[in-house]
């Protein structure tokens, strides 16, 4: 049998290298082909965007966000390094076709389909680069400007950048043992809140590259994938940011 879009097949696939018009944009994929479930993409839909996000530091895994003027979609990947093939701010067409779609911590995820339904890495190149069509042009997309207080879950996997934030909680201190925020490190979760008194978290995966260098003790802004979800180590629910270098943190 046959097998097409996100699918393995056994027959050698034709590489693609061009992008291709899209049918819909990202937000009437979200909206319409989509919905708010995990559904299996049976229509020949195409989606275009420039990729926002990046593995170079290691903070974001097997993962490949592209957005376009509407909103974000991130493709599952597990092929590593992604970066150099798939940089940030290459124009690329995704072919989406016989994709497993869902979400998860508010971002409208495709890959291939999990046994359990669930949207799974794609795992080969070839399954890859039917998927995604890359252009030639690469021209990194502006960080969209934005107030905590003006987030909304249709922004999840955009990429943001919100101004004059302060560090004001860690995970990766322990209050137990006499630390402070002067010893809080990226690793983990950090809460920074505004001048407005409005807080976001960031999350810093122990691989970046960056984990383990001290969080900023001043203002600053910061840029990453936008997402929802709970806070290290607790129940509570809020917006994520998710960094993809130590230089999307800026002193202000």
């Amino acid at each position: 049998m046959m097998l097409v879009g996100c699918y393995n097949s056994a027959d050698k696939p034709h590489i693609y290298t061009t992008v291709e018009t899209a049918t819909v944009s990202i937000e009437r994929l979200r909206k319409d082909v989509v919905g708010n479930r995990e559904v299996t993409i049976t229509a020949p839909v195409v989606v275009t965007g420039r990729i926002t996000s990046s593995d170079q530091q290691e903070n974001i895994y097997g993962s490949i966000v592209v957005e376009d003027d509407t909103g974000a979609v991130e493709v599952r990947v597990g092929l590593t390094p992604l970066y150099a093939t798939y940089p940030e701010g290459l124009e690329v067409s995704l072919h989406l076709e016989g994709c497993r779609a869902g979400y998860y911590r508010g971002v409208l995820q495709v890959g291939e389909q999990d046994l359990d339904g669930s949207v799974a890495k794609i795992s080969s190149r070839e399954g890859l680069d039917r998927v995604v069509r890359r252009g030639t042009d690469i021209s990194k997309r502006d960080a969209e400007r934005v107030e905590i207080a003006d987030l909304t879950p249709e922004m999840c996997g955009r990429l943001v950048r919100i101004e004059n934030l302060r560090a004001v909680a860690s995970t990766s201190i322990d209050e137990l043992l006499g630390q402070t925020m002067e010893d809080a490190l990226w690793c983990g979760g950090a809460i920074f809140k505004s001048a407005a008194g409005d807080s976001i978290a960031v999350h810093t995966s122990d691989y970046a590259r960056y984990a383990y260098m001290q969080l900023p003790d001043g203002e600053v802004s910061i840029t990453g994938i936008l997402e929802w979800g709970t806070y290290e180590r607790t129940s509570k629910e809020c917006y994520h940011i998710t960094m993809r270098y130590e230089e999307d943190c800026i002193p202000m």
